[in-house]
């Protein structure tokens, strides 16, 4: 049986007035990997900017769990140290910085030590 890294039950949130997600359900086990798609306006990146807890977007109804833990109360940086964050589909924007690395400093600061490319990769 797979462990369950992220899972949403009856998600339903907006922006100001307007609600854009509606009961929304999903699981995502660990090793797993998930592609949302949609046309512009079907709510995208309004959930990428709900599970990052972004202060324009407010839940009206449902959880979020990470790991297991509800975070669906968590401000954006307890939700990041435990390993969530946002990233869309964009050219680098730095010269030399790759998706990996910008990873892996991201796990090293989080977790407060050095992970070798070795490591970071065998994990």
């Amino acid at each position: 049986m797979s462990r369950e890294l992220l899972r949403i039950e009856n998600l339903s949130a907006g922006v100001e007035d307007k609600e854009i997600l509606r009961n929304i359900n999903l699981k995502v086990n660990y090793g797993e990997v998930h592609v949302i798609m949609g046309p512009n306006g079907s709510g995208k990146s309004t959930l990428a900017n709900v599970l990052m807890n972004n202060p324009e977007y407010s839940v009206t109804s449902g959880k979020i769990f990470l790991d297991g833990e509800d975070v669906t109360e968590q401000t954006t940086d307890k939700r990041a140290k435990k390993g969530m964050f946002m990233s869309f589909q964009t050219p680098m924007e730095v010269s030399g910085i790759t998706v990996e690395n910008f990873i892996r400093t991201a796990k090293s600061t989080i977790q407060d030590e050095n992970i070798s490319i070795l490591k970071f990769k065998k994990n």
